[in-house]
């Protein structure tokens, strides 16, 4: 594991707080310390002895300050950032003990967030030939729903975690601000903490009830020379920094956690849950199948931080004072210090990054600048209209280069870092005055526009400009001196500019061309209040929709029921072949006691008829040598007595001769006995064999029974705790089908009020209409009305029409929210239907494995049969084969005796090695299969040997036995 992709890990002890020394106190006991630290371990102590310790990249002391820390573990990461790399740092831990803390800090001292804050610009100041761009956003994760923490609390709602086409992670419809200084980027830090969640428990007086993310985004290219007027067109480097305050893992019987309280304690601890699975799903290198991010929103957004493209920083805070939740959080810290991650710097080479974007708009505004200061061709006829221009070509230049200078100032250089001492209260967006009065200089000066004209010129060009913005980019701080939208009496001053171009006298105001040019206006303001119309029963239809959506995810919900029904069925039926499976195991256990029982006492009976065998065979060996020496006695004498014996001595030789039968006869009686003694010393060696290959069978059998057995029992504590979880999903989900119901209750609302607010313009329009034809009828009257008049009456004709915009606008909004809603709910579903087809994969996979190993059993019982039986037919040819008699001629016997001699001779030479390779194949039995059959197939080989000998030594038999 290399440096760059190792995740670090370090450890900070929190000092004890005055709830546990009153408690302690109360007691009146000294305070119990169950950890003891070093500079990188650390020990439980139990009765004044280290039993478990622990090592890290750096453990922290409760002497050590949150600067030291963050020098020593964080900062080398947040300096990586400004360099390219993505980076993350998140707190974990236990309720109160110390996690927010660690991250923010107090007043007095800084935490790890405001310090990462101020060594990002310290080190863009060390680096002049870049240009930097940052952007901040706040999010938070509350009951598994995530919402931006830097807008108001009205116009909060929940975002959607999404993925684009590169597999990169974002949240949809969050808000990123500009910032150009440590001040603006801790002010917006400010707000976000003011709308977080924090509440009050029996361990912690202020407790942090959700997951909150502060990312930093940077965008850096090589800075261009503008005195020469290079440009630098190279790849944009685009990197984040996350720094994550996580809720810490709490139980409710400690922290007297009810009602929401509790709701939220179930939905921290299950991300807590979800966040150390994925963990060790990643650290197992055995196991690089899929992990899935999916089931909590914190994994989902931190994909590249667990094992992706981030350098990672963990710090895990504990108590001295608590035992098992210090344990699990060292076991996490242990588990995630395996993590391995794959860090990179990131470049972007299109136009997809903001920095690329504001450098092109700057050139742009230039060279329009260029282009409306060279505009000065005038003649004498026009000097009317050459004022009214200079007048609008001034303003637009001083517009165009407060322009240029705010979109410069948003470039973070380290030559223009300076303190902001206050925040706007407001934000202003790209659009307005400047995109609207920008192709009125674009068309040559003609100011011959009528209000209608102008009005659809700046819908186009706030278009064009949300077309080239995304959602992330639309909207900035006051605090960049761009313009806010005109005010009403600007708007009637333009608008008198534009009335007064319709013609060169005054009696233009009531000739017919301006007649026919106001009944164009409020034609268009007509079609306009159509089209709102049928947005509007658009909007209808969509929420006709919605509900039939909603009926749609009732029937899913109903489906998902009965799913889960069927699921703990299926659940008590493993349950149950569990409870088989355990007295199978125990039958076993008591088939296994049996055969050892039974291998015991054939040893002992084996071990007995060796002790015998071995008796009768020294016995029938004394025996042979006697008749051997017996022989040599008479062989001997008859030598000596060949040529000169007597008629007795003739006598006492055929008497010898006549007993020598006798004597052959108990030779044969004994050998024949060694060789049954021999042939039962085989079978019991065979039995013996035989019970020990299935004394290791029933072994093998016992030890997979219990691994079956733990595995099956982890499974069922799996499906409770996935059980557990599933019924806070859906006490969660009916929770959100009432909100949902709600929601599409102030839904419906709001359509009536807007149906009311278009009845009420349409009502408008007629009275509009009416008085137009009444102005027509009478132009005596509409030479009296004054320009103002006119002016006031079209800007409150546009204020209304663009009130009804907006609630279309918000209409349109209120849907996309119910569509994400019906999508993360698809989401829910598809999920717990993979979920259930996992588990019934496993059960048939158990059951298959089960029926294999069965039919392996029986397959190898008969194979050991069949060889028994093969081994019985052996030696019962073997017991054939010696049978045989001694012949009658003496002198032709001798030859025979002698060959009989060396054939046993080879016999017992052969039954030896037999011995011997039996000896080894009882040694080897634990050896691989194909070791034993070698050592068969020599076995075969001698056996084949030793039946040749035999072979050859019968006819050697019946030619003495006919003799």
């Amino acid at each position: 594991m290399t440096e760059e992709s190792a995740v670090k890990v370090c450890v900070r002890v929190r000092p004890l707080i005055a709830r546990e020394e009153s408690t302690a106190s109360e007691n009146a006991e000294p305070v119990q310390l169950f950890w003891r630290t070093d500079k990188k371990s650390i020990h439980q102590i139990d009765d004044g002895n280290s039993t478990k310790t622990f090592s890290f990249d750096r453990v922290f002391t409760a002497e050590e300050t949150t600067n030291q820390l963050y020098q020593d573990i964080a900062k080398p990461l947040v300096v990586s950032t400004v360099e390219g790399y993505n980076g993350t740092i998140f707190a974990y831990g236990q309720t109160s003990s110390g996690k927010t803390f660690t991250m923010m800090g107090s007043n007095h001292i800084p935490g790890v967030t405001p310090l990462a804050v101020e060594d990002v610009f310290q080190t863009i100041k060390n680096c002049p030939k870049k240009e930097f761009l940052l952007r901040v956003s706040y999010m938070e994760i509350y009951n598994e729903t995530v919402t931006d923490l830097l807008v108001d609390s009205w116009k909060r709602k929940p975002l959607e975690v999404r993925e684009t086409i590169n597999k990169n992670i974002y949240v949809a419809d969050l808000t990123e601000e500009l910032v150009t200084s440590p001040a603006q980027a801790l002010a917006w830090l400010r707000k976000g903490e003011k709308n977080r969640h924090y509440g009050k428990t029996k361990m912690n007086q202020r407790s942090s009830r959700s997951h909150t993310i502060f990312r930093m985004i940077l965008e850096s290219r090589e800075r261009s020379d503008l005195a020469s007027g290079e440009n630098a067109d190279g790849a944009i480097i685009v990197s984040h920094l996350n720094l994550v305050d996580l809720a810490g893992s709490e139980r409710a019987s400690q922290t007297g956690a009810e009602g929401t309280r509790f709701k939220e304690g179930c939905n921290i601890n299950r991300s807590l849950f979800t966040l150390g699975q994925v963990i060790k799903k990643v650290t197992e290198e055995s196991q690089k199948g899929f992990t899935n991010y999916r089931d909590s929103k914190l994994t989902r957004i931190l994909q590249n931080s667990l094992g992706g493209n981030a350098k990672t920083v963990i710090i895990c805070t504990i108590t001295p004072v608590t035992l098992d939740e210090t344990l699990s959080t060292l076991q996490f810290a242990s588990t995630a210090k395996k993590m391995k991650n794959d860090p990179h710097v990131t470049e972007v080479s299109d136009d997809g990054a903001l920095l690329k974007r504001y450098r092109n708009e700057i050139v742009d505004l230039k060279r329009r600048l260029h282009e409306v200061s060279s505009e000065t061709q005038t003649t004498v006829t026009e000097k009317e209209v050459l004022s009214q221009l200079l007048q609008e070509k001034d303003h637009l230049q001083r517009e165009q280069e407060d322009r240029i200078r705010n979109l410069t100032k948003l470039l973070v250089t380290s030559s223009n870092l300076v303190p902001v001492k206050r925040m706007p209260k407001r934000r202003v967006t790209w659009g307005g005055k400047m995109l609207r009065l920008a192709p009125l200089s674009a068309c040559g000066g003609s100011s011959n526009l009528s209000f209608a004209e102008a009005f659809t010129l700046k819908r186009k060009a706030d278009r064009s400009c949300l077309m080239e913005l995304t959602e992330d980019d639309e909207e900035f701080d006051a605090h960049w001196e761009i313009p806010d939208e005109p005010s009403d009496d600007m708007e009637m001053s333009h608008s008198s500019v534009t009335v007064q171009s319709f013609g060169d006298s005054p009696k233009d105001y009531t000739s017919p061309d301006w007649m026919r040019n106001l009944s164009g206006k409020v034609s268009n303001l007509e079609l306009q209040l159509e089209m709102e119309s049928q947005q509007k029963e658009e909007a209808m239809t969509k929420v006709g929709t919605l509900e039939g959506r909603v009926e749609e995810m009732e029937l899913q919900l109903q489906t998902e029921a009965q799913q889960k029904r069927e699921a703990l069925e299926k659940v008590q039926t493993t349950e149950k072949k569990a409870a088989e499976l355990e007295l199978q195991l125990q039958k076993e256990a008591v088939q296994k006691r049996e055969a050892l029982e039974k291998v015991e006492t054939t040893e002992k009976r084996a071990a007995e008829l060796e002790q015998q065998q071995q008796s009768k065979a020294l016995e029938a060996m004394e025996k042979v040598l006697m008749l051997e020496l017996r022989l040599a006695d008479l062989e001997r004498q008859l030598e000596e007595q060949n040529h000169g014996q007597t008629e007795n001595e003739q006598v006492a030789v055929f008497e010898n001769t006549c007993s020598l039968p006798q004597i052959r006869k108990e030779f044969a009686e004994t050998i024949q006995l060694c060789e049954t003694l021999a042939s039962e010393k085989d079978m019991m060696v065979a039995e013996r064999d035989y019970l020990k290959e299935e004394l290791g069978m029933f072994i093998e059998q016992t030890e997979r029974l219990e691994n079956e057995k733990a595995a099956l029992s982890q499974e069922l504590e799996e499906k409770r705790e996935t059980d557990e979880f599933k019924s806070l999903e859906e006490e969660f989900k009916k929770e959100q089908e009432l909100e949902v119901q709600n929601e599409i209750s102030c839904y419906k609302k709001v359509i009536e009020s807007t149906e009311v607010k278009c009845q009420e313009l349409q009502n408008k329009v007629d009275t509009l209409s009416e008085e137009i034809q009444k102005k027509t009828e009478s132009a005596e009257e509409l030479q009296r009305m004054s320009e103002e008049d006119l002016v006031q009456e079209l800007a409150k004709l546009r204020r209304s029409l663009i009130d009804a915009e907006g609630v279309s606008r918000d209409t349109k909004k209120e849907w996309a929210v119910l569509r994400s809603q019906n999508i993360a709910l698809e989401e829910i579903k598809v999920t717990m239907a993979s979920n259930l087809e996992k588990m019934e994969a496993e059960v048939n996979s158990l059951r298959s494995h089960l029926e294999i190993e069965k039919s392996r059993y029986r397959k190898m019982e008969s194979d050991l049969q069949k060889e028994l039986a093969v081994t019985f037919d052996e030696n019962n040819k073997l017991t054939d084969l010696l049978d045989g008699k001694v012949p009658k001629d003496l002198i032709e016997r001798k030859g025979f005796e002698q060959k009989v001699a060396t054939l046993s001779e080879e016999l017992t030479a052969s039954r030896k090695a037999e011995g011997y390779l039996r000896a080894q194949m009882e040694e080897l039995a634990s050896c691989p299969q194909k070791q034993v059959c070698e050592l068969s197939e020599e076995l075969s080989a001698i056996r084949s040997q030793r039946e040749s000998l035999l072979s050859a030594q019968a006819p050697y038999q019946e030619e003495a036995h006919q003799l």
